[in-house]
């Protein structure tokens, strides 16, 4: 049996569709979120798009070692006074009903040997 162990055990995916036009200042506030989570010794989010999807899907995410680490730093990233004030201005140029986030776990093993 060969097995693929995940160094990382949990993955927060934060997924939005953007209004139209608003990418360019929904990366700039992401920019300052990513800036202050690192000043403060937290997990910066990599942001991507999916190459099927409609206009504007962006994803955000973090890999965290454990439950308990994700835990604490969504709690130390809460009590950052500017970081309420990027999330907000964010959400205002995502498109109504269309922010949702999930949390992964990865690391369970895959048997590679199984057809």
């Amino acid at each position: 049996m060969t097995t693929v162990p995940s160094a990382t055990a949990y993955r927060h995916q934060v997924l939005r569709n953007l209004t139209l036009g608003s990418l360019g200042r929904f990366l700039d506030l992401q920019r300052k979120k990513n800036a202050l989570l690192a000043a403060h010794g937290l997990t910066p989010y990599r942001v991507w798009s999916p190459a099927f999807g409609g206009l504007y899907h962006l994803v955000l995410e973090a890999d965290f070692p454990s439950m308990a680490r994700f835990e604490e730093e969504h709690r130390a990233s809460k009590a950052l006074g500017e970081m309420a004030e990027l999330n907000a201005a964010q959400l205002d140029l995502v498109i109504e009903g269309t922010a949702h986030d999930r949390l992964q776990r990865l690391s369970l093993a895959a048997d590679l040997d199984t057809p």
